[in-house]
């Protein structure tokens, strides 16, 4: 009896583990699934990502210089980084193009420390 029931617990902690495993790989923000749920997600909110640029130069009074989107659970986030001023500003936006967040950042995303130029 307990040789079944310590093969059971094996069996549901794989099984469990594999669930987890998929759900993390299914919305990796890398792998093409993502990049299909992200286009469905912009078709949704009927939002291309020129259209959440130029949303984003509005609200930053800037100009893109990048720009990204990515999975965050089953929710899409559109980043994009514009230059304002003397300033490196990240609009966030959601599938239907409202700013959700934006940020000031100290360099773009992959950039070097300014000790490197």
């Amino acid at each position: 009896m307990n040789r079944a029931r310590l093969v059971l617990t094996l069996l549901i902690g794989v099984g469990a583990a594999s669930l987890i495993t998929a759900a993390a790989v299914a919305h990796c923000g890398r792998c093409k699934g993502s990049a299909k749920d992200m286009c469905r997600l912009l078709d949704e909110g009927k939002l291309t990502l020129a259209r959440a640029i130029e949303i984003a130069e509005k609200h930053s009074k800037g100009r893109a210089v990048a720009a990204h989107c990515e999975m965050e659970g089953s929710t899409l986030e559109i980043g994009v980084y514009c230059l304002a001023g003397d300033k490196i500003v990240e609009v966030e936006l959601d599938n239907t193009g409202k700013v959700t967040e934006t940020e000031e950042k100290k360099q773009l995303p992959g950039g070097h420390d300014d000790d490197q130029h």
